[in-house]
């Protein structure tokens, strides 16, 4: 039925009467429908509705709409009711227009039957079925000329075809196609199910997709990086790499498949993969949960052109494929989040020596894979695209936890997100030589900027404390590299440091932490900035930066010699020492390293909790550097009082 042939009439014998035969017919082919009478989505077509026998030989016009897709059948007074509360709109779309032949014989005007015609078309009907009454018999012909011109097939029926029995066949056709297309989702959608239930991963599903299929099955990720790719078992083995490279982004209109309501529907798209070949028909179907991109699954078709019959089912493949790949991506997302956040409080509870007894840190420690012997180096990484500011920060903080975590799959690290810094724990090869040890954890730190600094941007830092062992080490370790990285904000220092770097200050922590010191501090640079403010104060350390050359310390500032020495002589008098000897740029020097280091100092103070001991190993109470700064911490604050992290320090 489905195949065989519909008879268009010739327009000098459309008025001939009811049995005679149209001389001069022309037999013209509806395009090849389905197995089933379907076109390549699965609905009716206006050339699958010429094969019933109510319908056949019944074209007269519009032989270049036979593509048309119909779901109902509407009388003509029912597309009238609501005509004008539609104007301008393609309200009939899947209509096929049941009317009475005389109506369209009748009309008058300008454009007589033409108008009539015409304005159903715009409002996308998808066939005219001109009924002839019994005991009538009306001329056509105008009718036709305008089907003609707008594209719109145009039916003269029997008398026996009255709307009653053409909208039954319609109806009939339309549910019987429509649940047999649901009955094969059905078995589709329970087949890949079962793959679901298993929970086996985003390469099984693409498995038994390209076994339902026939077909090569591609799967790539938002990003358009290859997930899965997986070949039926009859295929030859190929290169999916010219494929991914001919896709369109996606995003692209060529590429764009979401349907109304955020559903994802295929797209067919005719690809190139070289140049000089033949062309290859894909399928590409968005891979959407929630409204939110995840992906694209990508069906090539093994022949060209592709069997329409054929490519009806793997639009429903890709349909319930891409719906239920979604769903392994989005449990495989949930399942790594759940790992990313227990290894966060993991890393968190390392840092800040959080563990209630050495019991707990064994257990959890052997879940993370971390050795409490072993010896390992903090590293903290910092930037402006992980501030909480605007919205991409926390994806650029989970793209860049995520890169650190798989830099380098030998040995052990442990990458968490704390406050709007990144903490990499790196377990070191050097267990008991301290300066290889110190040299292991810089190289990793210049290859850890290098791997980060295209996600996160070129005023990216990472600072490290020096190497300790177990949890211990790894508290201090932390609080080192922290400091580190606050003491970089200040001085200006290189974009990979790490405390050993930073030697001066180092030196300088027993000064910063007495009261002897802040006091010496506060009182030598008191009276410059009194004077002058800031303005002076930096005036001051370029000259000692110099060395005391006094026309590089102008030209670091963009300042005349003269406004250079006038500067400095207000210095001077502020100081109450002459800045340009030896002794007072020491003293100047002097106090403003410790101040700096006591700010940072204290700020860290205010934000952790102390380590529970030093970059040795130490225990907590042993007098060691954790002691000195739990003092200074409940001096300052109280036992106990935690604040929000601060950005870069």
């Amino acid at each position: 039925m489905a195949h065989q042939h519909a008879e268009t009439a010739s327009p000098d014998h459309l008025g001939d009467a009811p049995g005679t035969a149209p001389g001069g017919a022309v037999p013209a082919a509806a395009p090849p429908p389905g197995d089933d009478g379907a076109d390549a989505e699965g609905r009716i077509t206006v050339g699958a509705l010429l094969a019933e026998p109510l319908l056949r030989g019944g074209l007269v016009a519009g032989a270049a709409g036979l593509d048309r897709r119909v779901a109902w059948c509407l009388p003509l007074s029912e597309t009238r009711r609501y005509a004008e509360d539609t104007a301008g709109a393609a309200d009939l779309p899947g209509i096929a227009v049941h009317l009475p032949a005389t109506v369209l014989a009748a009309a008058e005007g300008a454009d007589g039957p033409g108008a009539l015609v015409q304005e159903l078309a715009r409002r996308g009907a998808a066939a005219l079925l001109a009924w002839q009454p019994p005991g009538t018999w009306s001329d056509l012909k105008a009718a036709a000329r305008a089907a003609d011109r707008a594209g719109i097939p145009l039916l003269c029926l029997r008398e026996e075809a009255d709307y009653r029995t053409v909208s039954r066949l319609v109806g009939q056709k339309a549910l019987a196609q429509t649940s047999h297309v649901l009955e094969y989702g059905a078995r589709v959608h329970r087949t890949l199910a079962d793959v679901l239930a298993r929970g086996t991963g985003v390469p099984a599903m693409a498995h038994a997709i390209a076994s339902l299929s026939r077909c090569p099955v591609l799967i790539l990720d938002e990003d358009g990086e290859r997930l899965a790719w997986e070949e039926p078992p009859d295929g030859a083995a190929s290169d999916p790499g010219p494929i991914i490279a001919a896709l369109p982004p996606a995003g692209s209109p060529s590429a764009a498949g979401d349907g109304a309501g955020g559903g994802a529907h295929p797209v067919e798209l005719d690809l190139r993969p070289a140049p000089g070949r033949a062309p290859v028909r894909v399928l590409v179907t968005p891979i959407v949960v929630g409204g939110e991109p995840y992906g694209r699954l990508v069906m090539i078709e093994r022949s060209w052109p592709p069997d329409e019959h054929d490519l009806a089912q793997h639009r429903v493949i890709a349909e319930h494929g891409a719906t239920l790949t979604g769903s392994e991506m989005l449990r495989q997302r949930s399942v790594r989040a759940a790992e990313e956040r227990a290894r966060g409080d993991f890393v968190e509870a390392l840092v800040h020596g959080r563990f209630a007894d050495p019991y707990e840190l064994g257990a959890r420690a052997r879940h993370h894979g971390f050795d409490v012997t072993g010896h390992f180096a903090v590293h903290v990484v910092a930037a402006s695209s992980l501030l909480p500011v605007g919205r991409d920060y926390l994806r650029h903080t989970l793209t860049a936890a995520r890169i650190a975590q798989s830099m380098e799959p030998e040995g052990t690290t442990l990458t968490a997100a704390i406050g709007s810094t990144i903490v990499v724990i790196r377990q070191l090869a050097s267990d008991d030589d301290p300066l290889a040890g110190r040299q292991e954890a810089g190289r990793f730190a210049r290859r850890l900027r290098r791997r980060l600094l295209d996600a996160l941007g070129d005023d990216l830092r990472v600072t490290h404390g020096r190497p300790g062992r177990g949890a211990a080490g790894v508290a201090t370790s932390y609080y080192e590299a922290r400091l580190a990285m606050g003491l970089a904000w200040h001085t200006g220092a290189d974009h990979v440091c790490g405390y050993d770097d930073l030697r001066v200050f180092a030196a300088l922590k027993e000064a910063a932490g007495s009261a002897e010191g802040q006091v010496f501090a506060r009182e030598t640079l008191s009276p410059l900035r009194q004077a002058g403010g800031d303005d002076l104060e930096a005036i001051v350390l370029a000259y000692i930066r110099a060395s005391g050359n006094l026309n590089a310390a102008a030209r670091s500032l963009n300042l005349h010699r003269n406004t250079m020495l006038y500067k400095l002589d207000r210095a001077s008098r502020a100081l109450r020492m002459d800045i340009r000897t030896a002794e007072a740029q020491f003293m100047f020097w002097l106090a403003h390293h410790i101040e700096t280091l006591s700010s940072v100092t204290q700020t860290l103070a205010d934000e952790l909790s102390p380590p529970a001991g030093d970059a040795q190993g130490r225990a907590p109470g042993d007098g060691g550097e954790a002691a000195r700064t739990a003092r200074a911490r409940e001096g300052s604050d109280g036992p106990g009082r935690r604040r929000t992290p601060r950005a870069g320090t």
